[in-house]
């Protein structure tokens, strides 16, 4: 895997990580991906968010802002729930190969 392959991992799952926690709409994932990694376009993000929608990770609902305008609010899935869990158990795994060379 790549270097650009393998962010793009990592970005899937702290995206599914934030939504799993609290229902956002998409300005509000993306500004907080790009908070903690700066380096990321807006649209890849939203390009991450959309396939993850499109996997069935995700369900979307139209809210509204009191008075403002109406927003698209994403909460995880039963089957992103399941993929979070599998994306964290590998990272973890990965991690505890890495730290086994003392890194």
């Amino acid at each position: 895997m790549d270097k650009g392959q393998m962010k793009k991992g990592v970005l899937e799952m702290c995206i599914l990580q934030v939504v799993s926690k609290e229902e956002l709409y998409g300005y509000e994932i993306m500004k907080r991906v790009t908070e903690a990694f700066p380096d990321i376009n807006e649209s890849t993000v939203y390009a991450i968010l959309r396939r993850l929608h499109g996997d069935g990770c995700t369900e979307s609902y139209t809210g509204e802002v009191s008075g403002g305008p109406t927003r698209k609010y994403y909460r995880v899935t039963d089957t992103g729930r399941e993929r979070l869990e599998k994306m964290i158990a590998e990272w973890n795994e990965m991690l505890g190969a890495i730290n086994s060379f003392g890194i």
